[in-house]
């Protein structure tokens, strides 16, 4: 099992993302989040197939949900669930990710 913490910004809303890899590369997801539109979207994204999300042309599961659901394109954890997803298949190692301002 992975689990990652998301913080998404000035929000202040904090996202758990739990992925657990099944034979075949699929994933079961667990999202918890204080933000009421990442909930909504989790709700669309309880299993995937992690080769599609991370390698297949076109739209992800999770990207479609994001869009869906989060009104800021610029949210976060649509890409902390993909990275998430790509290190519970062993497609990756796990290492923080970091966005930092310079001013």
């Amino acid at each position: 099992m992975t689990e990652v913490e998301i913080v998404s910004g000035i929000c202040g809303f904090r996202t758990v993302v739990r992925s657990e890899a099944q034979k075949d590369y699929h994933a079961n997801l667990q999202v918890e989040s204080d933000c009421q539109n990442v909930k909504q979207m989790a709700e669309n994204i309880k299993q995937v197939n992690v080769m599609a999300e991370l390698f297949q042309k076109g739209e992800s599961q999770v990207l479609s949900a994001s869009r869906q659901y989060l009104p800021h394109v610029t949210c976060p954890v649509a890409v902390g669930i993909l990275k998430a997803l790509e290190v519970s298949a062993g497609l990756a190692l796990p290492k923080d990710v970091t966005i930092t301002f310079r001013r």
